[in-house]
């Protein structure tokens, strides 16, 4: 259904061969997770840069072969100019993951407290600025049990989330300026809100429409 993307591509194999060319130079102990201050607090080994290089290329071609198994495969016809914007920033999204462990290790300086609040909030606003295009399907996008038993619900619920996820990316955009502790934890408590606003906003409009 989904052919293979030459730029996605052309970026995972540059990513994967850099990493190779580059792993002689890693440090024994690369840092492997930050704690909600930009500070390193798990370190793991190298060979850990591996995975993380070829993550990006498995995420996406599950993403390929995704549709094909999904009772609802029709929906991805609908909305496959939205599913492939989807492929693009998550694929580059986890490679700049990727090189910030390996820039890192190697001794580069990078406000992690700043760089992923911002690439978090930009995730956001692309998901939630393409989210309304989505159709029914099992394995993407907003499911509830009333949005997967009623596509009205399914609609309206995409639209209203869509827009909670461009404001919460903003928020998480501000708190990455900002680089503050409190931003940060107010932008994940946006998260959390967002959830609970989609939720119940599906289980409203379902009672509505079916009394």
């Amino acid at each position: 259904m989904f052919k293979t993307n030459k730029i996605i591509m052309v970026l995972i194999l540059v990513s994967i061969v850099a990493t190779i060319l580059i792993y002689g130079n890693l440090p024994d102990k690369i840092p492997f997770h930050w704690n909600i201050q930009g500070e390193i607090d798990a370190w793991a080994n190298k060979i850990f840069s591996l995975f993380t290089a070829i993550l990006p290329l498995g995420i996406y071609l599950m993403m390929i072969y995704l549709p094909a198994i999904d009772p609802r495969r029709e929906s991805y016809l609908k909305h496959k100019k939205a599913y492939g914007i989807f492929m693009m920033i998550l694929v580059s999204f986890f490679i700049l993951l990727h090189w910030i462990v390996i820039l890192i290790g190697i001794g580069y300086q990078i406000s992690v407290s700043r760089i992923i609040p911002i690439s978090i909030g930009l995730l956001l606003i692309v998901i939630g600025n393409y989210m309304g295009q989505i159709r029914p399907n099992y394995s993407m996008g907003i499911k509830t049990p009333w949005t997967l038993a009623d596509k009205t619900v399914w609609t309206k619920t995409h639209r209203v989330g869509g827009l909670a996820f461009i404001l919460s990316g903003f928020i998480f955009i501000i708190a990455g300026i900002v680089n503050q502790l409190a931003g940060f934890v107010m932008a994940v408590c946006t998260i959390f809100l967002v959830v609970i606003y989609i939720f119940a906003y599906s289980f409203f409009e379902y009672k509505k429409i079916k009394g």
